[in-house]
């Protein structure tokens, strides 16, 4: 196993420096200068810890600091693209939701209430009353909602609002878990974009003490 995994660092090296100045060269390079590369054990975690790095600037077609830069940017966009339409979803669900359970309170309640009216004036309707009182007060809350939805131009139509409810929650998932996926890319090319910086910095700093001492 350590065997193909040398042999992959040897290939991805061949195949990063044929291109000195880019990115790629940059960062491989850093990662080399970490811990001690140079054991078989080194060469193997240094490739284990930049394959996915070096996968997603391969697979981005990422070449120079600018475009990495430019990447972020697009990523941190979608990012906070999705999250927006996420807690907008959120918002209509509440709705939807709230229109369901009075919806389920007016069904579930309208039985006893329309038993309450069919019954004469007396005792026995009063101690009926006072025996459902829980269930009469939420029909007619239920029904004040419905009322007040109708009268805000909105229909009253539940199959639709649980087709909405279950549509929306279904999509939410997805973003969610894209949303998700996303913020490990950016925590992972944020890392990647300091170690570049850093190597970059680092470079500068020879060079500069290089011409110090040719003066």
């Amino acid at each position: 196993k350590g065997r193909v995994l040398l042999a992959e660092e040897n290939q991805q090296a061949s195949h990063i420096h044929e291109g000195k100045d880019s990115i790629m060269a940059q960062l491989y390079e850093a990662q080399l200068s970490t811990g001690n590369p140079g054991s078989r054990y080194g060469k193997i975690k240094n490739l284990k810890e930049s394959a996915v790095l070096f996968n997603f600037l391969n697979g981005n077609h990422i070449t120079s600091m600018e475009q990495l830069y430019e990447k972020v940017a697009a990523m941190n966009k979608d990012y906070y693209s999705l999250r927006g339409k996420i807690v907008t979803a959120e918002r209509r669900i509440k709705v939807l939701d709230e229109h369901l359970s009075m919806w389920e309170k007016y069904e579930r309640n309208k039985g006893t209430r329309r038993q309450f009216d069919k019954m004469k004036p007396g005792k026995k309707k009063e101690q009926f009353e006072q025996k459902h009182s829980a269930e009469l007060a939420l029909y007619e809350a239920a029904v004040r909602y419905l009322e007040k939805l109708k009268a805000n131009g909105e229909e009253v139509t539940p199959k639709k609002w649980q087709a909405e409810a279950d549509r929306l929650k279904a999509e939410k998932s997805v973003q969610y878990q894209k949303m998700k996926s996303i913020r490990e890319d950016i925590k992972a090319v944020e890392n990647l974009k300091k170690t570049a910086e850093q190597l970059a910095r680092t470079e500068n700093e020879s060079v500069r003490k290089k011409e110090e001492q040719e003066l």
